[in-house]
């Protein structure tokens, strides 16, 4: 028995003194590029993944000189055994032209069996070729698909492209997705909780009207987090004092905070933060209230530069009936072209009908623009033709960046036909 045991323990210990083999992942993991480089060499032969780590020594030169061809070479050997990550990375290579001639129709077959095989980034990317027309046909429901795949993966900026799509729905020949308010914001909603700035933004404007209390933590979260449409909604809530008490401190921050990140409208806001202040100074209290109320919707762009972004805040009480009127046939005609396209421009947005005509006759846009009316925020919107392609859109957007010399905001539609709900 004891002779037993002593066997045991001398074997134990040869065990423990053996060298336990070095493998491809391993020794790349742990950044042993040169070891790496021969044992992945050898692996290689047969296996997908040693092919993968192959691609990536060669692509970035780690222990080995920088070799695109080879990267390529073992990054096409590792996408046809059908290794997920070398499918999408096979499929960038196309569309940028790395190593491989630019081509965007393989690019997309390629992100296409990637996101077939579960890859979080390939079914995002493939839901925006579909949506852009980026190497295939655009194809609005296709798009939905993978944005849906991807946000049920977790994919924070699907979650909100897929909300936006939802808030609308599709109708086209053959293509239908139903429009649902609630799954759409639920989504939005999702995206925001996972700190994406823009969902913040977006969540917040969607449900100031019924959740305000709600709406204001999203939109300071997207403040924290540099949007720069939350900080100026939020320095003209603040100053206003409607949905929350009347803060200029807090309004003052905000206003400063959206002016350094390039919101050129939240200037007419903090300049007359600074006649408040002015007149505190005089002791000239009740002027100072009067001043207040004579500034109904400081935001509106009558005010500031013309091209502004958004300005989908609070309501404006002081509109005449005239201006809360129905939408008239020629803006109805205008929503249907914009459900049937996937890009338009903002130019402005305003609160009185006076102003939104001297801005056209300004800049000579009559017949050129159309004008659409907000009845939960009673502001008019100054649209662009929609377009539906990103490429048309960013034409159209040079255009008029130097007609107005400021910048057009550049939105998708269904984010704008949410509005009308």
């Amino acid at each position: 028995m004891l002779k037993l045991l002593s066997y045991s323990f001398i074997f134990c210990l040869f065990m423990l003194a053996s060298p336990v083999k070095a493998d491809c992942q391993s020794e790349f993991n742990n950044k042993n590029y040169i070891e790496a480089f021969g044992i992945c060499q050898n692996e290689s032969e047969e296996s997908a993944d040693a092919q993968f780590i192959m691609a990536q020594i060669y692509a970035k030169g780690l222990g080995v000189g920088r070799d695109l061809t080879q990267a390529i070479n073992y990054l096409s050997q590792a996408a046809q055994a059908e290794h997920t990550q070398a499918m999408f990375n096979l499929a960038v290579a196309f569309e940028l032209g790395k190593g491989v001639e630019k081509n965007l129709v393989v690019s997309h077959e390629w992100q296409l069996k990637s996101a077939h095989k579960g890859w979080l980034k390939a079914q995002r990317k493939v839901a925006k070729m579909y949506e852009t027309g980026q190497g295939v046909r655009p194809d609005a429901e296709q798009a939905y698909i993978w944005y849906k795949k991807a946000a049920e993966q977790g994919d924070a900026d699907s979650q909100l492209e897929l909300g936006a799509v939802l808030l609308q729905g599709i109708n086209l020949p053959g293509k239908t997705v139903q429009k649902d308010i609630d799954k759409g914001l639920y989504w939005i909603k999702e995206s925001a909780k996972q700190n994406n700035a823009e969902a913040q933004f977006a969540i917040a404007t969607l449900i100031i009207d019924k959740a305000p209390e709600e709406a204001m933590s999203f939109y300071l979260k997207a403040a924290e987090n540099g949007n720069k449409f939350a900080m100026h909604n939020l320095a003209s809530i603040y100053l206003k004092g409607e949905i929350v008490p009347q803060d200029v401190v807090n309004s003052k921050h905000f206003a400063v905070m959206a002016i350094a990140k390039g919101q050129k409208s939240s200037q007419s806001i903090l300049d007359h933060i600074v006649q408040l202040e002015n007149l505190n100074k005089n002791g000239s209290k009740k002027e100072n209230t009067k001043e207040v109320e004579k500034t109904p919707q400081l935001a509106s762009s009558e005010q500031t530069s013309p091209a502004i972004n958004e300005q989908n805040i609070t309501e404006n009480k002081g509109e005449t009936e005239a201006e809360t009127t129905v939408k008239t046939q020629v803006e109805n005609e205008f929503i249907t072209s914009l459900r049937n396209a996937n890009y338009v421009l903002q130019l402005a947005s305003m609160a009185k009908k006076t102003s939104v005509n001297g801005f056209i006759k300004k800049y000579n846009l009559m017949n050129k623009v159309h004008v659409l009316f907000i009845p939960n925020t009673k502001r008019y919107l100054i649209l662009s033709e929609p377009k539906e392609y990103l490429t048309q859109a960013r034409e159209l957007q040079k255009q008029y960046n130097e007609l107005l010399n400021s910048s057009a905001w550049l939105r998708k539609t269904p984010a704008v036909l949410a509005l009308l709900h």
